[in-house]
């Protein structure tokens, strides 16, 4: 039966955003009945979507949906429905879809984007005008609210659709979707935590989030493990009981503990002590301890497996999660590592109150990125559904580009002048107050090769200053020779590469030309000069 814990899981969304066919991926995975609204309703009334709206105007149209969905959501059973794209609009519907039964799913992508998709509209009688691209922004423009209003979950089906074939992008979308069923099912079993699902395949694993969650670090664990290590540095006051046989292993601080030599320390302990396949490793700390020891996992017996416990805002938003691990050579940062996922990853807010006030603000310069990269008011949240929010994010990233082949690299926004500040090595900046530096760079940037407006700018220095983070250049910083590092970035594959917003959301930029870097670079530095008068 329905309930809060096992609920309808309900779609909705514009038309084109794919419901019908990924709400069917979706039921089959979940081993749930499927119902589809417009099918639904062609039974009921023995006519098709367009005559019966056709005939009956919009409102009888409204009614008898309405009746659809109160109908299905009376199953006793839970049930996948993909419901009408304006189901929203009905107020008695919205106060049934907010029911503790029901769990939400708006399907987004933007309005023109979706008008590419929907050149079959036979069934779609308000896309008969001559400008149906037009339409779908006028309904998106009064949809919107309300799908925010409803949705427990907004899922960007945009990107998905950009970087693969329909029928894997409708795959990864379904597996994003019923990761998250699976999150609300633990969330409701770890009271005070939320659970977020990072879906991939036979290797998904949960990160819990929120005050005590390394209390369910003993059930994280994978199946029949005998003994942990617990990897972790001096000075991490934080207390992690594994529930089996385990011994802690401490490594150096700082970027320089990550090095090949300190692999070869902790594995040679664990061979010493006779860690084995069957036994785990625990990562417990900020983001040097879960890349190396992250790496020693991957490396030790050809990969055992790995369990994050982040004690950094930086680590529970981005180092922990994902799977990326390395060390550095004197040559250069992260230059030998592997793509090793966790098994899971605990991240116990109660480990920020032990952070100094600098390092805490700086890890909210990695969370200010996300911002723009989802849907999701996050100034509205509260510190553990924030955090969660952002592990969504990367959670779904991953999930649709788990090797760094084309769309993770969206996560590296305002990255791309944060690592050059931080290559030169002049300023005195934690990485994430870089990145909150790059973030008003990328803006400016944004904003002078017409991808968004000054007021998309001017959202940007909110958000950024919002976290109490620098807004502006370094003193002393010399664009000549931050351009010319930024040259140099790894992902700068056709010439100079940003990920930039736009009016697609934030996207890679190929090919941006040194003068409009140079502009960008004088536009904060006016603005700076316009502030301080």
């Amino acid at each position: 039966m329905a309930d809060a814990e096992h609920p309808h899981l309900v779609l909705v969304g514009l038309m084109g955003a794919g419901k019908t066919t990924v709400g069917k991926r979706i039921a089959k995975l979940l081993c749930r009945p499927f119902v589809d609204a417009d099918e639904a309703l062609e039974r009921r009334t023995g006519r098709s979507v367009r005559d019966l709206f056709t005939e009956d105007g919009e409102a009888g149209f409204r009614r008898v949906e309405s009746q659809v969905l109160l109908g299905a959501l009376g199953a006793d059973a839970p049930i996948v429905f993909a419901a009408g794209g304006g189901v929203v609009t009905v107020p008695a519907n919205r106060a049934r879809l907010a029911a503790a039964d029901v769990l939400v799913v708006w399907l987004h992508a933007e309005p023109r984007f979706l008008a590419s998709r929907t050149r079959t509209r036979a069934h779609r009688p308000l896309l008969d005008g001559d400008d149906p691209a037009g339409t779908l922004e006028g309904l998106f423009v009064e949809r919107a609210p309300w799908y925010a209003e409803v949705a427990d979950l907004t899922v960007d089906v945009q990107g998905h659709y950009l970087a693969h074939d329909k029928p894997r992008a409708k795959d990864e979308i379904a597996a994003v979707v019923t990761a998250a069923m699976q999150e609300h099912e633990q969330s409701a079993a770890r009271p005070g935590c939320r659970t977020v699902r990072v879906p991939l395949g036979l290797r998904s694993y949960d990160v819990v989030v929120g005050p005590g969650a390394r209390a369910y670090l003993r059930e994280l664990l994978p199946a029949g493990v005998g003994r942990a290590a617990i990897v972790t540095q001096e000075g991490i006051d934080l207390e992690v009981d594994p529930g089996v046989e385990h011994r802690v292993f401490t490594i150096g601080q700082g970027e320089e503990a990550k090095s090949l030599s300190t692999v070869e320390d902790l594995c040679r302990g664990f061979a010493q002590w006779g860690l084995s396949r069957a036994d785990v490793v625990i990562g417990v700390g900020g983001g040097v301890v879960t890349d190396v020891a992250g790496f020693a996992a991957a490396s030790y017996h050809r990969g055992v497996p790995v369990v994050h416990v982040a004690t950094s805002l930086l680590g529970m938003v981005d180092a922990a999660i994902g799977g990326k691990t390395g060390v550095n050579l004197p040559e250069g940062k992260n230059l030998v590592g592997a793509f090793w996922q966790p098994s899971a990853v605990v991240c116990d807010t109660d480990a920020l109150r032990t952070l100094p006030p600098r390092e805490l603000r700086a890890g909210w310069g990695e969370v200010a990125k996300y911002h723009f990269l989802c849907t999701e008011d996050l100034d509205a949240m509260n510190e553990t559904d924030r955090i969660a929010a952002c592990v969504r994010i990367k959670a779904e990233v991953v999930a649709a580009d788990e090797r760094e082949g084309g769309r993770r690299a969206v996560l590296n926004y305002g990255h791309t002048l944060a690592h050059a500040l931080e290559t030169v090595g002049a300023y005195d900046l934690r990485h994430g107050e870089a990145v909150a530096v790059g973030l008003i760079f990328a803006a400016e940037l944004a904003r002078i090769l017409g991808r968004i407006d000054e007021a998309r700018v001017a959202e940007h220095r909110r958000i950024v200053a919002g976290y109490d983070l620098p807004t502006s250049l370094p003193p002393g910083s010399d664009p000549d020779v931050l351009i010319e590092v930024m040259g140099r970035d790894k992902k700068a594959l056709r010439g100079l590469t940003f990920v930039l917003d736009g009016n697609a959301g934030v996207e890679i930029v190929e090919g941006v030309a040194p003068p409009d870097l140079r502009a960008a670079f004088a536009a904060m530095q006016a603005n700076e000069s316009g502030r301080t008068q």
